[in-house]
């Protein structure tokens, strides 16, 4: 086991989308996340990322590179909510269903399993890394 791994464990397991529709990691705004080591780099309860923007419960991980060299950035793990962590009347902050999987690059979640991912902050120590493969 790599040193970063030795106390890595699985709380749980939810299903999450990344990217809208495009398998390529290398695709800005659009493709999965790289496969690698993230750092957490901060923990939102209510982000206000604006008109359109990531909003509510969130994590921002660090910046990456594919293996083309291709920056990709703005890197979140999120859902589709208000700021203060509400349903929304519309898109882009209700939750509709399957098709609101997608997302422009980032780790995208139900608000009922982000909000249960969020509830592991009080019992554990506060994760700081995530690793996608």
């Amino acid at each position: 086991m790599s040193p970063d791994r030795t106390r890595s464990y699985t709380l749980d397991s939810w299903r999450a989308g990344s990217g809208n529709g495009s398998t390529n990691p290398c695709k800005r705004n659009a493709g999965w996340l790289p496969n690698g080591t993230y750092k957490i780099k901060q923990f939102y309860n209510n982000h206000n990322g604006g008109s359109r923007g990531v909003n509510g419960i969130s994590w921002l991980l660090n910046d990456r590179k594919c293996h083309n060299g291709t920056p990709r950035t703005e890197l979140f793990i999120h859902s589709e909510m208000l700021p203060n962590g509400r349903p929304g009347g519309s898109e882009p902050y209700r939750w509709d269903g399957n098709s609101d999987y997608k997302s422009n690059g980032c780790i995208k979640l139900r608000p009922s399993d982000i909000r249960e991912l969020k509830s592991y902050r009080a019992d554990f120590p506060k994760p700081t890394r995530l690793f996608v493969s």
